[in-house]
C-alpha cells in the first residue's frame, strides 16, 4: 500500500524546495512579484497576488496559514469575483514572505471598534496605509478573511484593469468598451475577446487603477457560493506538503526531548547506551532545558533518545499542582489584590439599588491544543569554511501561523543577517493558536546550526506535543447580578481568577462588549502567576468567559421564571439582527415542544446559548438524553451563525462542525493536569477527544444580514459548552458549574 507521504517527490518541498531558496535569495523585503514568479517562470505576475500563464492558469497567492480553515480557497474566490475569473482556472500557492503580503487587519480595526462616520473613514484610509508598512503576515483571531476582504477585492479589480488595459491597446479600442467574463476581456460591439492567457504578458507592464471600481454584490458569481475547496485533491492524492512531509534526498530527522519540569534544566545526558546504535549522527543540546537525537529516519531518532540517561535540574516551583492551587482561587475573588479592568461610571450606584443578588461561581481547566499534526520544523544552516557566522544562511520549512514570526525566531537564533533568513510555508494539521508560538521554530534553527549544511526536520512526539504546549490557562469565575425588589437587574459584578496570556483587557469579553441589554459592570482580575506555559486557545478567552456568561444567564432566567429562549430574546429586543437568530433556532429546534420521550424513559433536555465575538454572531442549541444511571449522551447540536457576508458556505458549515466537535471535546474531557511541577496527560489515553461513536448530528444554518465578513474559526466554539450544561438542567436540574463533565455525577 502506497502512503501518503511515498507519493511525495524528494526534493521539492514548498515552492520549489531547496533550489528555490538560491533564486529568493537575491530579493528583497518588497521583491513580491518577484518571489512569486520563481516557483512558474512562464507565468507573468500581475500583481504580488497574482500570476497568470499563456495557457490561462490564474495562480492566485495566499499568504494565511491554511489551518485547514480553507482559506487556500476562500482568498482565491475573493479575488477571483473581482478579476472575472472562470474559476476552473484558478489555483492557489503559498505565498513567498515578503511584506507585501502583510495582513490589513490594522486597516479594518476602525470599522471593529469606531461608530460609522467621517472619523472612521480617515482612520481606516490612514491605517490602509500603514499596513504594509507593518508588513505582518499572521493568522489568528479569525482575521484572514474579516481583515482582508476589501484589499483582496481591490487586487482582483486592479488585476482586471490591467488585463483590459492590455485588451484595450491589442484591439485599438478604449478601455470603456470592454467588459470581463469568465476569463475573457469582451469587445461585445465587433465580438471580438481575448483570454487573459492571451493579455498576460502585456498586462503585467500596465500599472493598476488605484482606485478600481469594485463590483456591486448583487453581481457575485463566486462569492457566497458552495466552491469545492482548491485544496481537497492534494489532500486526497497525497500531494499535499504539511510541515512533517518536507522530503530531501540528504534530510536527516530529530527528535527532541524537553525537561519534563516547568521551568527546569538541561542538567547532563550520557549517550554511551546508543554508541553503537545504527543511523544515529549526532546527539546536541537544544538552548538550556532539551536534548535533541539527530538520525536517518525518525524512529531511529526517537528509540536512541528514549535509551539516553537524562538528568533534570528541578526548578524552584517542582512541587506546583494545579489541583492544589485551584483551591486557594476562591478565596481570591474576595482579596485585595483584585485588579479592576473595567467599570461602568455608574455601577457603584446602581449596585446600591440592589435588594437581593444571584451569586454563581464556575471553573473550567487548562487544555492542551493537541494539533494533530504534532509540532516540527525543517532547518538547513548553511556556511563556508572561514565564513563569518553573520554571512551564514538560514532556511526554514516552517508549519507555523506566522511567517513574519518564523522569521524572527529564525533570525534570533541563527544571528545571520536579516537578508540571509528564508522561510517557506507549509500546510499544517490544526493550529488552534499553538503554532503562534514560535519554540519549535527556534529549536529546529539550534539544531540545525550544530550540523551545518545539511537539512534537519525535527518533529516531536505527540508526548512531547502534550506535555510541552501553551495552554489554555485554568480559571474560576464568580458572577453576581443585583436585583432590586421588583426582581429588575441592576448591576453585574464580575470577578475572574487566572493568569492571562498577555492582554487583560481580553478577559472582559464578552461582557464589555455584550450585544445583550446587561446593566452597568465591574470586571475584576486576581492575575496568577505560576510556571505553568499558557497560550492562545481557539477563541482565547471566550473558550471560558462564553461558558460563564450563558451558563449565568440561564440562571438568570430560571431566577425569574422565564424561558431561557426568551429571556435571551428580552435582553435583545433592541438588536433585531441578533433577536433573529434566536428566533431562528427556535422555529429549528422545535423549542416549544417538548423532546420526544425514549423507551426507557431516559430524561431529555435542551440548551441554548448566544455568542457574539469575532465580528459575527451565533445561536446554538445542543440536545441531550440522561439515562437513568446518568450516563450523558448527546444527540444534536444546532448552530444558527450570521457571519454578516458569507464568502464560502461550505467552508462555514466545516467550520461550525469543527467548532462544535472541539467544543464538545473541551467540555466532555478537557483537562490538563499538573503535579510535582510537571504535566500528567501525555498522549490520548488520558487527554481524551471525543469519538466519531460519540459524535452527535450537527445541523448549521447560515444567515448572513450583510456588511464586512466576520470571522468564522472561532465564533462556534465558546457557546458549546454552556448550551451543552444548560441542556443537562433542563433534564435534570442539575447545574454544571465545573468543567469537565467528566468529572461530575455524570458519565459520558
Amino acid at each position: 500500500m502506497i502512503s501518503r507521504r511515498g507519493l511525495i517527490v524528494s526534493g521539492i518541498a514548498v515552492g520549489g524546495g531547496a533550489a528555490f531558496f538560491y533564486g529568493l535569495q537575491s530579493l528583497k523585503d518588497g521583491d513580491a512579484k518577484e518571489k512569486f514568479l520563481k516557483t512558474t517562470p512562464n507565468s507573468y505576475a500581475l500583481h504580488a497576488y497574482v500570476k497568470i500563464n499563456p495557457e490561462g492558469k490564474i495562480i492566485i497567492a495566499v499568504p494565511a496559514a491554511e489551518l485547514g480553515q480553507g482559506v487556500t480557497t476562500s482568498i482565491p474566490m475573493i479575488i477571483a469575483e473581482e478579476l472575472d475569473a472562470n474559476w476552473d482556472d484558478v489555483t492557489y500557492e503559498l505565498a513567498p514572505l515578503d511584506k507585501d503580503y502583510g495582513s490589513y487587519i490594522v486597516g479594518e480595526v476602525p470599522r471593529l471598534l469606531m461608530d460609522p462616520g467621517i472619523m472612521r473613514d480617515v482612520a481606516r484610509t490612514v491605517l490602509y496605509k500603514v499596513s504594509p508598512l507593518v508588513g505582518m503576515t499572521i493568522t489568528a483571531g479569525s482575521t484572514a478573511i474579516l481583515g482582508n476582504y476589501i484589499y483582496l477585492r481591490n487586487v482582483g479589480a486592479m488585476t482586471r484593469s490591467m488585463l483590459i488595459s492590455a485588451a484595450a491597446k491589442r484591439l485599438g479600442v478604449i478601455d470603456t468598451t470592454l467588459i470581463t467574463k469568465n476569463s475573457l476581456v469582451i469587445h461585445p460591439q465587433s465580438g471580438r475577446s481575448l483570454t487573459y492567457g492571451e493579455l498576460a504578458e502585456e498586462a503585467s507592464f500596465y500599472e493598476p487603477k488605484s482606485k478600481p471600481k469594485l463590483k456591486n454584490e448583487k453581481d457575485f458569481s463566486i462569492i457566497g457560493k458552495p466552491i469545492k475547496r482548491l485544496d481537497a485533491p492534494e489532500k486526497v492524492d497525497g500531494s499535499a506538503i504539511y510541515g512533517i512531509d518536507i522530503k530531501f534526498d540528504n534530510l536527516l530527522f530529530a527528535s527532541i526531548k524537553h525537561c519534563p519540569y516547568f521551568g527546569g534544566k538541561l542538567k547532563s545526558f550520557d549517550t554511551n547506551s546508543i554508541k553503537s546504535t545504527d543511523g544515529v549522527i549526532k546527539v546536541v543540546r537544544v538552548f538550556d532545558n532539551a536534548v535533541a537525537v539527530i538520525a536517518k529516519n525518525t524512529w531511529i531518532a526517537q528509540r536512541a533518545l528514549s535509551k539516553i540517561n537524562i538528568k533534570w535540574e528541578k526548578p524552584k516551583e517542582e512541587n506546583f499542582d494545579s489541583e492544589l492551587a485551584r483551591k486557594n482561587y476562591l478565596a481570591l475573588l474576595d482579596s485585595e489584590s483584585l485588579e479592576t479592568l473595567e467599570e461602568d461610571n455608574n455601577f457603584k450606584e446602581s449596585w446600591d439599588k440592589t435588594s437581593s443578588v444571584l451569586e454563581a461561581v464556575y471553573e473550567t481547566p487548562y487544555l492542551a491544543h493537541v494539533c494533530m499534526e504534532p509540532m516540527g520544523c525543517t532547518a538547513l544552516y548553511e556556511i563556508s569554511d572561514g565564513q563569518d557566522s553573520e554571512d551564514a544562511k538560514i532556511t526554514v520549512w516552517s508549519p507555523s501561523q506566522s511567517s513574519s514570526w518564523s522569521k524572527s525566531a529564525a533570525n534570533e537564533v541563527a544571528e545571520v543577517k536579516s537578508d540571509n533568513v528564508q522561510v517557506y510555508s507549509t500546510l499544517m494539521g490544526g493550529g488552534f493558536g499553538r503554532r503562534a508560538k514560535m519554540d519549535f521554530v527556534k529549536e529546529s534553527v539550534s539544531i540545525a546550526k550544530q550540523l551545518p549544511n545539511i537539512p534537519i526536520k525535527l518533529t516531536w512526539t505527540r508526548e512531547e506535543d502534550t506535555t510541552q504546549d501553551f495552554y489554555r490557562p485554568d480559571s474560576l469565575a464568580r458572577l453576581r447580578m443585583g436585583l432590586d425588589s421588583e426582581e429588575i437587574m441592576t448591576a453585574l459584578d464580575f470577578s475572574i481568577v487566572t493568569k492571562p496570556i498577555n492582554e487583560k483587557s481580553s478577559l472582559t469579553h464578552p461582557m464589555s462588549y455584550s450585544a445583550y441589554n446587561l446593566p452597568p459592570k465591574k470586571l475584576t482580575l486576581s492575575e496568577q502567576n505560576n510556571p505553568i506555559p499558557v497560550g492562545q486557545w481557539r477563541s482565547v478567552s471566550m473558550s471560558h468567559n462564553g461558558f460563564y456568561l450563558e451558563s449565568f444567564i440561564d440562571e438568570l432566567a430560571n431566577r425569574l421564571d422565564v424561558d431561557p429562549l426568551r429571556f435571551r430574546l428580552n435582553l435583545l429586543k433592541d438588536k433585531p439582527e441578533c433577536s433573529r437568530l434566536l428566533e431562528f433556532i427556535g422555529e429549528k429546534s422545535k423549542w416549544e415542544k417538548p423532546l420526544k420521550s425514549t423507551l426507557d424513559n431516559s430524561l431529555r433536555g435542551r440548551g441554548v446559548s448566544f455568542i457574539e465575538a469575532f465580528q459575527s454572531v451565533i445561536a446554538q442549541v445542543v440536545e441531550v438524553t440522561i439515562s437513568k444511571d446518568k450516563h450523558l449522551t448527546i444527540d444534536r447540536v444546532i448552530n444558527v451563525v450570521n457571519p454578516h457576508k458569507v464568502i464560502n458556505p461550505d467552508t462555514i458549515k466545516a467550520q461550525m462542525e469543527s467548532c462544535s466537535l472541539e467544543g464538545l471535546s473541551a467540555a466532555l474531557y478537557g483537562k490538563i493536569k499538573v503535579r510535582n511541577g510537571k504535566t500528567i496527560q501525555e498522549n490520548f489515553d488520558t487527554y481524551r477527544l471525543i469519538s466519531l461513536r460519540e459524535t452527535p448530528d450537527i445541523e448549521t444554518y447560515i444567515l448572513p444580514q450583510g456588511g464586512h465578513p466576520g470571522g468564522i474559526g472561532e465564533v462556534g466554539l465558546p457557546g458549546v459548552a454552556p448550551a451543552l450544561t444548560n441542556a443537562i438542567f433542563n433534564a435534570t436540574g442539575v447545574r454544571i458549574r465545573k468543567l469537565p463533565i467528566s468529572e461530575s455525577e455524570f458519565t459520558v
